[in-house]
């Protein structure tokens, strides 16, 4: 087995899942409960979550431009400040100005009303022009 986040276990009910057997065929197969396959199957995920968290903080931690947005800010400016970041790191930004405004609504809508941001975030641009909201 490689090494990875996941156990053998966790590897085995994640794989007889995207089969299509039901937790309770899994538990059959594996002469267990199905409460069980269930606990294996939400740790599984968690792991996956976990790592998935890890990986994006890493891109941040890397990323060349980071942008922080601060509560009263308007969102609609803040996708002049990145393309004038990216000019000066000279990275072209893969997304357009409105694209730019649905992800920061869709990624931190929670810290935005209307136009206003109410709890600070930040935008950071990869050298490959993605941009990350954390």
């Amino acid at each position: 087995m490689e090494d990875t986040f996941l156990t053998e276990s966790q590897l085995r009910v994640l794989q007889l899942r995207l089969r299509g057997l039901t937790q309770a065929e899994i538990a059959r197969r594996l002469n267990t409960s199905r409460a069980n396959i269930s606990i294996i199957e939400r740790r599984a995920k968690e792991n996956i979550a976990r790592a998935e968290r890890t990986l994006k903080l890493v891109e941040r931690l890397k990323a060349p431009v980071t942008i922080t947005v601060n509560p009263g800010d308007d969102i609609l400016q803040v996708p002049q400040r990145i393309f004038e970041a990216a000019d000066t790191a000279k990275i072209r930004v893969n997304l357009g100005t409105a694209e730019i405004i649905a992800k920061i609504k869709e990624e931190a809508g929670d810290r935005i009303h209307g136009r206003s941001v109410t709890k600070g975030f930040e935008v950071s641009l990869t050298s490959d022009g993605e941009i990350l909201i954390s």
